[in-house]
């Protein structure tokens, strides 16, 4: 018979994976942004940087467990934002009709999106 200790462990971590399947997942859209191509590579740099940062801090910071799982959100909600500016950029530089995108973003987007670039919402 496993450990009590080893049990907890092992459900823990299968917690933490379907966390990471949920949060892969968009919810319903809240808003659209419209994004320019000229915009693009800055707003992905500010992103990646922001994601890079968070999952260092994840890994080296001593987190409390809530602490560690709300980054570890803000980075799955943030890769969900990229992987949606890169899908429309490049559809948008395949129909080369535009140089402007909109991307839809659920509730948790808009809430980080509008955190970092509140410039674009005025």
């Amino acid at each position: 018979m496993k450990s009590d200790s080893t049990t907890v462990i092992k459900n823990m971590e299968f917690l933490v994976k379907e966390l990471h399947k949920e949060w892969d997942r968009s919810g319903a859209s809240k808003a659209s942004v419209i994004i320019s191509l000229e915009e693009v590579d800055g707003i992905n740099d500010k992103l990646k940087e922001i994601i890079y940062q968070t999952q260092k801090s994840v890994d080296e910071d001593e987190l409390t467990f809530k602490q560690s799982i709300a980054k570890s959100k803000e980075c799955y909600v943030l890769l969900r934002v990229v992987r949606k500016i890169a899908k429309k950029k490049d559809k948008c530089e395949k129909q080369a009709i535009d140089n402007k995108f909109a991307i839809e973003l659920d509730k948790d987007e808009l809430k980080l999106f509008k955190g970092l670039f509140a410039e674009m919402f005025k």
